[in-house]
């Protein structure tokens, strides 16, 4: 599979430095969104046999979507873009995402959601979605938590549209940190 989706470095930094400052979310902010693409989706009559998180930030809504929706079947895809883990707008991207882990589930003929914390540039979901098309499922729609309105990709849903960039509340803990409401 080809994983050049035709954006250049250069390309992808332009929508990352778009966002207008930071926005801090809470836990009960989170919450609130994911409940929002579920309602999204109870509107649509769509409940998925399976979903698919994209690591790694994907994993905290995707896990949050299949608790609350009472799904087992949540099954993992790593895509990498980012070249080191920054908090902020000013990321240090790859020239193009690439997928360093597959699907190892056979989703032919299965309704399949994917699940992202952003849309930044699209990129990531425009790669994800080329390569699930190859999978053949019966029908796929993807969610994010959160979507600037310059993405190049447009989700099935959205917790919300933000032109801020997000500072997540489990980006916070790190590495020799105690985290505060933890009990000693």
């Amino acid at each position: 599979m080809n994983n050049n989706i035709g954006y250049k470095e250069s390309d992808a930094l332009k929508f990352y430095q778009k966002s207008e400052g930071t926005i801090l979310l809470s836990w009960q902010d989170v919450e609130m969104d994911v409940l929002g693409i579920i309602d999204q989706m109870k509107q649509e009559d769509f409940e998925p046999d399976i979903i698919v998180s994209i690591a790694r930030s994907g994993l905290i809504p995707a896990s949050m979507i299949a608790y609350t929706l009472g799904n087992k079947q949540l099954y993992v895809i790593k895509v990498d873009f980012s070249k080191t883990q920054k908090s902020g707008p000013d990321q240090d991207l790859a020239e193009h995402p690439i997928i360093t882990q597959e699907l190892s589930k056979d989703i032919s003929g299965l309704r399949v959601l994917v699940v992202d914390e952003m849309a930044v540039s699209g990129s990531t979901l425009n790669l994800v979605s080329a390569y699930m098309d190859l999978k053949h499922p019966k029908e796929i729609k993807y969610a994010v938590l959160y979507k600037q309105p310059w993405a190049a990709f447009s989700p099935t849903y959205v917790g919300r549209e933000i032109k801020e960039w997000p500072l997540y509340p489990w980006k916070e803990l790190r590495n020799n940190i105690l985290d505060p409401r933890a009990k000693v």
